[in-house]
Protein backbone atom coordinates (compact mmCIF):
# COMPACT_ATOMS: atom_id res chain seq x y z
CA UNK A 1 0.00 0.00 0.00
CA UNK A 2 0.88 3.41 -0.80
CA UNK A 3 0.00 6.47 1.16
CA UNK A 4 0.60 10.04 -0.18
CA UNK A 5 0.66 12.57 2.02
CA UNK A 6 0.21 16.86 1.15
CA UNK A 7 1.24 19.66 3.03
CA UNK A 8 0.65 23.65 3.06
CA UNK A 9 3.19 25.72 1.05
CA UNK A 10 6.55 25.30 2.20
CA UNK A 11 10.01 27.07 1.23
CA UNK A 12 11.65 23.41 0.77
CA UNK A 13 14.16 22.66 -1.56
CA UNK A 14 11.99 19.45 -2.07
CA UNK A 15 8.99 21.11 -3.69
CA UNK A 16 6.67 22.76 -1.78
CA UNK A 17 4.29 25.08 -3.62
CA UNK A 18 1.15 24.41 -3.48
CA UNK A 19 0.75 20.36 -3.79
CA UNK A 20 3.65 20.42 -0.87
CA UNK A 21 6.94 19.07 -1.10
CA UNK A 22 8.19 16.14 0.72
CA UNK A 23 11.83 15.32 1.72
CA UNK A 24 13.56 12.89 -0.53
CA UNK A 25 14.00 10.16 2.01
CA UNK A 26 11.99 6.89 2.17
CA UNK A 27 11.81 3.87 4.65
CA UNK A 28 12.01 1.07 2.99
CA UNK A 29 10.35 -1.72 5.59
CA UNK A 30 7.26 -4.17 6.57
CA UNK A 31 6.71 -4.77 2.41
CA UNK A 32 6.19 -0.71 2.09
CA UNK A 33 8.10 1.93 0.77
CA UNK A 34 7.18 4.93 3.02
CA UNK A 35 6.72 8.05 3.06
CA UNK A 36 6.21 8.21 -0.73
CA UNK A 37 7.61 11.59 -1.90
CA UNK A 38 4.47 12.90 -4.03
CA UNK A 39 6.80 15.51 -5.73
CA UNK A 40 10.14 16.56 -5.28
CA UNK A 41 12.50 19.47 -6.92
CA UNK A 42 13.91 18.42 -10.67
CA UNK A 43 17.80 17.24 -9.54
CA UNK A 44 17.28 15.92 -6.35
CA UNK A 45 18.32 12.54 -5.66
CA UNK A 46 16.06 10.24 -3.55
CA UNK A 47 17.56 8.00 -0.81
CA UNK A 48 15.81 4.46 0.23
CA UNK A 49 17.03 3.73 3.76
CA UNK A 50 15.91 -0.02 4.88
CA UNK A 51 14.84 -0.05 8.28
CA UNK A 52 16.65 -2.26 11.20
CA UNK A 53 15.15 -5.97 10.69
CA UNK A 54 13.87 -5.64 7.27
CA UNK A 55 13.35 -8.62 5.04
CA UNK A 56 15.00 -8.46 1.69
CA UNK A 57 13.87 -6.29 -0.35
CA UNK A 58 14.97 -3.82 -3.88
CA UNK A 59 13.98 -0.93 -5.96
CA UNK A 60 12.85 -1.60 -9.49
CA UNK A 61 11.97 0.89 -11.90
CA UNK A 62 8.91 0.74 -13.51
CA UNK A 63 8.64 3.87 -15.72
CA UNK A 64 10.18 7.44 -15.88
CA UNK A 65 11.25 10.13 -18.32
CA UNK A 66 15.08 8.38 -17.23
CA UNK A 67 15.59 5.26 -15.52
CA UNK A 68 17.35 5.39 -12.81
CA UNK A 69 19.95 2.00 -11.90
CA UNK A 70 17.85 -0.61 -9.94
CA UNK A 71 19.02 -1.10 -6.49
CA UNK A 72 20.84 -4.55 -5.09
CA UNK A 73 18.60 -6.92 -3.15
CA UNK A 74 19.07 -6.06 0.54
CA UNK A 75 18.13 -6.66 3.82
CA UNK A 76 20.07 -3.02 5.28
CA UNK A 77 21.85 -0.12 4.09
CA UNK A 78 20.89 2.47 1.77
CA UNK A 79 20.52 2.77 -2.14
CA UNK A 80 20.29 6.46 -3.29
CA UNK A 81 19.22 7.59 -7.27
CA UNK A 82 21.15 9.86 -9.27
CA UNK A 83 19.75 13.05 -9.72
CA UNK A 84 16.02 12.82 -11.41
CA UNK A 85 15.15 15.19 -13.67
CA UNK A 86 11.34 16.11 -14.14
CA UNK A 87 8.54 14.12 -14.85
CA UNK A 88 6.42 10.91 -13.29
CA UNK A 89 8.66 7.63 -12.09
CA UNK A 90 6.86 4.54 -10.72
CA UNK A 91 8.67 1.51 -9.29
CA UNK A 92 7.92 -1.00 -7.11
CA UNK A 93 9.69 -4.23 -5.06
CA UNK A 94 10.18 -7.01 -7.45
CA UNK A 95 10.24 -9.49 -4.53
CA UNK A 96 6.90 -8.56 -3.25
CA UNK A 97 5.09 -6.58 -5.96
CA UNK A 98 1.99 -9.41 -6.63
CA UNK A 99 2.20 -10.88 -2.86
CA UNK A 100 2.22 -7.66 -1.17
CA UNK A 101 1.55 -4.86 -4.21
CA UNK A 102 4.55 -3.13 -2.76
CA UNK A 103 5.02 0.01 -5.37
CA UNK A 104 5.27 3.90 -5.07
CA UNK A 105 5.55 6.56 -7.49
CA UNK A 106 7.64 9.78 -7.36
CA UNK A 107 6.90 12.95 -9.19
CA UNK A 108 9.46 15.62 -10.26
CA UNK A 109 8.80 18.63 -11.22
Amino acid sequence: MVLLTACGGSTSPYGGGGGGGHSPNLTVQNYSFSPTPDTVTAGTAVTFTWAAGSVDHNVTWDAGPTSPPNSATQMSGTYTTPALSQGSYTYHCSIHVNTNNMRGTIVVK
